[in-house]
């Protein structure tokens, strides 16, 4: 769904900047060669690899969301409804956070960081009862278990 939300305002964006580019006179040929040139001297890309993408979100944006989650999840699998409550209510930050900033997708090719959030902010937002909350938790303690396999994978892998 934030795929869905992010291709949506980017494709709105480039129809913005497709539609303020339209009337300006497009410029010769010549005159806008050099410019080109001296534009593209000045950036060169650098590709990034995934686990260099994951460590500078694990040190930046991502410090201390997986063990968030691990906490929640551990919270959900001791199977005592208040001590879900209290962690959920403790992580809020934390998954507002997580859901801002995501792990980068690179580094969780089968998706699994989407469909933990969608659990745990399910949750985290339920006012109700405790047994809605645990509905909302069914599966996450799986999910995480299998985002931190694939994130191990990963650091395993980048050695």
């Amino acid at each position: 769904m934030k795929r869905i939300i992010l291709a949506a305002v980017g494709a709105a964006a480039a129809g913005l900047t497709a539609c303020s580019s339209a009337g300006t006179p497009a410029a010769p040929a010549a005159a806008s060669a050099p410019a080109a040139a001296s534009a593209s001297h000045g950036s060169v890309r650098v590709p990034v690899s995934c686990s260099q993408q994951y460590n500078t979100w694990e040190q930046g944006h991502g410090k201390g969301l997986i063990a968030t989650l691990n906490a929640v999840s551990s919270a959900e699998t001791a199977g005592d409804a208040q001590v879900l409550m209290t962690t959920l209510n403790t992580s809020r930050p934390a998954i507002a956070t997580a859901a801002r900033h995501p792990v980068p997708a690179c580094a969780d090719p089968r998706g699994y960081w989407d469909v933990l959030l969608m659990h745990v902010t399910a949750a985290a937002a339920t006012k109700s009862s405790p047994s809605s909350v645990q509905a909302a938790m069914k599966g996450v303690p799986e999910l995480e278990h299998q985002l931190t396999a694939e994130l191990k994978q990963l650091k395993h892998t980048a050695q």
